[in-house]
């Protein structure tokens, strides 16, 4: 709901405008290697919406589609790939309530305006040098040139470098979940003939060949893998210096995976598309905790796939930080939340730096 309302939600305007909520619906290929019960369970605990499909009934919705099953997935230079495994899909999942915002980097923008009418002040291209402490406590921050920030409460929502950043804390090694930077790519695709981005296109994700694609402005697709066993995952140790050009390698095997499912896909021409870092937890699934060093609070390991939370993990992290400072004892009693629009209460400790692996996680930017 924050982002149908996204100028309701904010309150201020924007000089650029503000980033849309496409709601295109989300649509879940489903295989036999595939169990969504979870998924669906969640969905009918919290009053989602949904259909579930057949073959027919994905067939006649999706006729761009190519139903055959190619699990497991596989690079273009196995002598397999493009092989079906006999079977086809079992159907699909479609979520209408699904979507994607249009434009990341302004919704960002639009959140600095809304802070900043709300007291907060904004400093880019400074960079963090310290973590300072004093008396067992967070004290601040120091930067590059020796200028020093007095807090007693920093939060660490450093996305790729949330990882440097605990180590200036010296908080890394008493975590039982870390985080590391991921470098990821993903692709531009133009739709295939009579592909309508704005009448076919959702969000899908296809676990049978390990890809999702969403659409994109300009009639294209955005393809982008969901990290099968076949390919090689890129950690950075420098989130600062990696490799920003896109790999044809790696063009080649999220797209022509992609192909295999849309047949009519465009595979010609110069690869396009974008090369950044997730911040990935050893899970995939995010850290909204309190820290082993008081004052030091962590909003890490959010992966690519907790962008849209983002509106809810501000609302978490305020009264998490507030329950901490007034006393009370997170480790030791989870704060729990109440959503606001559901009612429903969230309790934080799924998030906790110190909690176990949690093996029901897709381990994948899908969350």
């Amino acid at each position: 709901m924050h982002w149908k309302n996204w100028p309701d939600y904010l309150g201020v305007p924007d000089e650029r405008g503000y980033a849309r909520f496409h709601e295109t619906g989300f649509l879940i290929l489903v295989g036999k290697n595939r169990d969504i019960s979870t998924i669906l369970e969640h969905h009918r605990a919290l009053g989602i919406p949904f259909e579930e499909w057949d073959l027919e009934t994905l067939q006649e919705r999706e006729p761009f589609l190519d139903l055959h099953s190619f699990y497991p997935p596989r690079r273009p230079d196995d002598e397999r790939f493009g092989e079906t495994s006999g079977e086809q899909l079992t159907g699909a999942v479609f979520i209408p309530s699904g979507g994607y915002v249009n434009d990341p980097q302004l919704s960002v923008h639009n959140v600095q305006r809304a802070a900043e009418a709300n007291g907060a002040t904004f400093r880019f291209k400074a960079e963090v040098v310290e973590i300072r402490q004093a008396d067992g406590r967070v004290a601040g921050i120091r930067l590059q040139g020796n200028e020093e920030i007095d807090s007693p409460i920093v939060v660490n929502a450093a996305g790729p470098h949330s990882f440097m950043v605990n180590r200036m804390a010296g908080i890394e090694e008493s975590m039982k979940i870390k985080t590391r930077a991921l470098r990821h790519e993903v692709h531009y695709v133009p739709a295939p003939d009579g592909y309508v981005i704005e009448k076919h296109g959702h969000v899908t994700s296809d676990d049978d060949i390990a890809g999702y694609n969403r659409p994109e402005t300009g009639n294209l697709l955005l393809v982008g893998s969901q990290d099968p066993e076949c390919d090689p995952l890129d950690w950075v140790d420098d989130p600062d210096n990696f490799n920003r050009e896109i790999s044809d390698e790696q063009w080649r095997a999220q797209v022509y995976r992609q192909a295999q499912r849309i047949p009519g896909l465009p595979v010609g021409g110069q690869a396009r598309g974008i090369v950044d870092l997730y911040d990935v937890s050893d899970d995939w699934i995010p850290i909204y905790d309190k820290s082993d060093l008081r004052g030091f609070y962590l909003a890490i390991g959010t992966s690519g796939n907790q962008y849209k939370n983002g509106p809810m993990a501000g609302l978490l992290m305020a009264e998490l930080i507030h329950a901490c400072e007034n006393g009370h004892d997170h480790d030791e009693n989870p704060v729990q939340v109440r959503c606001p629009i559901t009612g429903l209460v969230l309790d934080t400790g799924f998030y906790a730096r110190n909690r176990d692996i949690n093996e029901d996680s897709s381990f994948s930017v899908m969350g």
